[in-house]
């Protein structure tokens, strides 16, 4: 069927106009579609009679002739209805935009868009439905009456016509929800005589319903007594406001005048219903009355109870604004934005804001009062609809200074209505033409406003586009107020992603190039700085930031608690840099690695050292060496040599090749900073050499030399009458006197027999240090060493000192070479050089005791 309608369709309306289809809803007789201007984009709504309809139903109740003469009567009545819209100019009048276009199966013509009709309202509020377009409210419901009245004002008292036919599908709402009077195929010229007979057409079965004359809504002297006056329209207002709120009209004539007739005083008889207001009941009770002379006119009721309320009259008054002066004007706007809560939504959105929409280009004067209610009435709006109806008006205000205070005020209103990209491409060039303006007020509401957008932006708009207007601003202004919200702005933009080498390399430098020490204005700096500190480097915290701070915290207008503050950042932000800065100097410490090796499985330098420590075996388990796997295993213990040094165990000490040996032996560290010595006796025709041993601060002995030896297994002596005694044990301890010094005394050490035999044996005083240096006189000549021990030890005359050598490991001597005995029994005694390890204190006391150190002891 549409499609036949739409072929039907003149060249005109079809060429000219987009119609959608299926139909949006139907109006009595007319099949009402949404269109649009081609060229324009206008939207309108499509009014359509399909002439088949009539053909249809008539051709089964009449002859041919009859058929033509009651079809073409249908059509003079549609074509009246849509002539007296062309004639009639009204606000409360539907609006005409083409003229009525025939065709051989149809009628049409195009008025302004409308959404609905009221009897598609009624239904809906009667069924409950909520929540759409058409839904109305007490408000939207008093508005639109009071619309009807205007209407039927200009007609009866400006027009001279009666319309008779008000009827819901002759009311229509538009897109800005306003009521508008349409329907007007029964109206009736008032003459100049007295003659207002009017004979209502009988209702003809032949006819669809929607095309004849509803008894249910028409006045009792107009169906009763033939009388034609402005009074039926108002009892057809009455019987409208009836069924808006009871969803049916007070009478049911079944479209017969006799059972109109019959029933009309009874139906006349209003009882008080909860679906009607209080002040509802004394309106119509004015309204629906036997006799017009009763009746309140089109002008009384508008000045009715009915109307009497804040919001209707601000209606009113929004109505009238364009014959208002400009300080009436400027009151009501001021005003309505205290007022604007208290109007249902689809009022605000279809209503007011349409009117505050074509104001604002008129006066630039109030351009921000506006703008302010478009705004409050726009939070009410989905982000769809806002960028539709309020974005395209807030694109052409962001030029004007009354228009970008008010914008830049609501900025949070706007940012929650649009999405990222039309911020960006209509909002963001707002802030920038803010952000330029000669106005000091106008910049500083533009500043405050950064830190409420930056989530709206992406990085390269706040890096390229907004930090470098808000650092021309904080440079420039000489406003006080000015700098204190760039600084608010440059927090935000700091929050809202600004990168590390933008703060490091422009952010920081326009900070310190700050002049004023204003307390609020460095207090601010402070906060910003609060945020760079764990953005920068150390290094920037260092020589920009915390000098910058340190300048800013002696200001003399400061408070102590403002001083505090700054003290706090300080000690942070020093704390930080020294943390880091060590933690750096350390990686970078080419003798750090050295110093902290790291054992590994299989590591040879960590066996050795774990070996002479005597803390376990290479295995990585303690050993317990018996006197005689001892015995078997002595020739065995030696120290690797360096390259091109070979070393052998013999009668004699070992002696080197060449005139030195390489400092790379063992590294004895004490943790205590002392000087540890050893005094020997000095045997007949032997002489004593003296020496100083230097300590070191820390207490780790790590090896510098790899042991060649699987299994190297030394022996420690005890002291006893000045000789160093080779006893089983695998520990034993060596007492300190306060003179270092190296001498030849005699080392006896003990086999299975017995069998004692003492040999001079050279002894070397184990200190807490590390050794390296020259030996002279007698130990060098014994030794042959010209330039270095075999200890890296640093050896010098001695002085005095009473510091105990004493440790969990020990210190091991290697042990003697082997010496037969005249019993035949091997005795492992030795003329020669010691490696030291450090012992217990326990372990030297009861070594002391065991070897009769008691004596010895005394001489010391």
């Amino acid at each position: 069927m549409f499609s036949s309608a739409m072929k039907s369709l003149s060249s005109n309306i079809s060429s000219h106009y987009s119609i959608s289809q299926p139909a949006a809803f139907q109006a009595g007789p007319w099949s009402v579609y949404d269109a649009r201007r081609r060229n324009t984009g206008n939207p309108v709504s499509v009014f359509t009679f399909d002439k088949r309809k009539i053909l249809s139903q008539t051709s089964r109740a009449g002859g041919v002739a009859s058929l033509r003469q009651d079809a073409e009567e249908m059509c003079d009545r549609l074509r009246k209805e849509a002539g007296y819209l062309a004639k009639l100019r009204h606000p409360a009048i539907l609006e005409l935009v083409e003229p009525v276009e025939e065709g051989r199966s149809s009628i049409s013509f195009v008025t302004e868009r409308v959404t609905a009709c009221l009897t598609s309202v009624i239904e809906r509020k009667a069924s409950g439905r909520t929540g759409s377009d058409d839904e109305v409210d007490e408000v939207e419901i008093q508005k639109g009456l009071l619309q009807l009245a205007k209407g039927l004002e200009f007609l009866h008292y400006s027009a001279g016509i009666v319309h008779i036919g008000l009827v819901p599908s002759a009311v229509f709402v538009n897109a800005k929800s306003d009521w508008k009077l349409s329907g007007l195929g029964f109206a009736q010229e008032l003459r100049n005589d007295d003659s207002r007979e009017y004979f209502v057409p009988p209702y003809d079965p032949r006819f669809p319903p929607s095309l004849q004359f509803n008894l249910d809504y028409s006045a009792p002297e107009l169906v009763i007594d033939h009388l034609i006056d402005p009074a039926n329209d108002m009892f057809s207002i009455g019987c409208l406001i009836h069924a808006i709120y009871s969803s049916r009209p007070p009478l049911n004539a079944n479209r017969n005048p006799v059972t109109y007739k019959n029933t009309i005083s009874q139906s006349l008889r209003i009882s008080r219903d909860p679906r009607f207001p209080n002040y509802m009941f004394e309106v119509l009770s004015q309204l629906l009355t036997r006799r017009p002379t009763d009746r309140m006119s089109s002008r009384d009721f508008q000045d009715s109870k009915f109307f009497d309320n804040i919001l209707i009259n601000t209606i009113r008054f929004l109505d009238a604004l364009p014959a208002k002066t400009a300080s009436e004007r400027q009151a009501f706007m001021r005003g309505l934005s205290r007022v604007l809560p208290q109007f249902p939504n689809s009022v605000q959105q279809k209503k007011l804001l349409p009117t505050l929409l074509d104001e604002l280009d008129k006066d630039e004067s109030m351009i921000g009062p506006i703008l302010t209610n478009v705004l409050e009435i726009g939070k009410t709006m989905s982000q769809m609809s806002f960028s539709q109806k309020i974005l395209p008006g807030l694109k052409r205000m962001k030029d004007l200074p009354s228009g970008q205070a008010v914008l830049l005020d609501k900025i949070e209103i706007i940012k929650s209505r649009v999405n990222g990209r039309e911020f960006t491409e209509d909002i963001l060039p707002l802030i920038h033409n803010a952000l330029s303006s000669q106005s000091p007020s106008i910049q500083e509401k533009t500043l405050n406003t950064i830190p409420q957008i930056t989530a709206n932006l992406d990085f390269q708009t706040i890096k390229n586009e907004l930090f470098p207007q808000v650092s021309a601003v904080f440079a420039q202004t000489s406003s006080l107020a000015v700098k204190v919200a760039a600084l608010h702005a440059l927090q935000g933009l700091i929050s809202g992603g600004l990168d590390k080498y933008t703060i490091s390399e422009k952010l920081v430098p326009l900070l310190r190039g700050m002049k004023t020490r204003e307390p609020t204005v460095i207090m601010c700096a402070l906060d910003v700085y609060k945020l760079v500190m764990p953005i920068v480097d150390s290094s920037v915290l260092a020589t920009d930031v915390i000098p910058h701070i340190w300048a800013m915290a002696v200001s003399p207008l400061l408070k102590v608690d403002q001083f505090r503050d700054f003290m706090e950042v300080v000690h942070k932000a020093s704390d930080r840099v020294e943390i880091e800065h060590a933690r750096k100097l350390a990686e970078l410490d080419p003798e750090h690695g050295k110093r902290n090796p790291v054992p590994s499985t299989g590591d040879v330098e960590a066996d050795f050292e774990a070996l002479v420590l005597g803390r376990t075996s290479i295995n990585g388990k303690k050993e317990s060496v018996s006197s005689r796997s001892l015995t078997n295993n002595m020739n065995n213990s030696r120290l690797a040599p360096q390259d091109n040094e070979e070393f052998e165990w013999g009668d004699k000490p070992p002696q080197p090749k060449s005139n030195s040996i390489r400092s790379q032996g063992m590294k004895l560290q004490s943790s205590r900073p002392t000087l540890s010595t050893l005094r020997t006796h000095k045997p007949p025709g032997q002489q004593q050499v003296s020496w100083k041993v230097q300590a070191t601060s820390t207490s780790t002995l790590s090896p510098q030399r790899s042991l060649q030896t699987v299994a190297a297994i030394t022996r420690a002596p005890s002291m006893s009458n000045g000789s160093a005694v080779w006893d089983n044990s695998s520990a034993s301890s060596v007492r300190s006197s306060s003179i270092g010094s190296v001498g030849l005394s005699s080392s006896t050490n003990t086999a299975q027999s017995g069998f004692t035999q003492t040999l001079p044996t050279p002894v070397l005083s184990p200190t807490a240090s590390t050794f390296g240096s020259t030996a002279p006189n007698g130990f060098a000549g014994l030794m042959g060493v010209q330039e270095a021990n075999p200890w890296n030890s640093v050896i010098s005359p001695s002085t005095r000192s009473s510091t105990s050598i004493g440790s969990s490991a020990g210190i091991l001597f290697p042990p003697p070479p082997p010496v037969q005995t005249s019993s035949g029994e091997t005795s492992n005694t030795s003329s020669g050089f010691g490696m030291p390890q450090l012992v217990s204190q326990a372990a030297q006391q009861t070594q002391q005791q065991n070897n009769g150190m008691d004596k010895y002891a005394s001489l010391l």
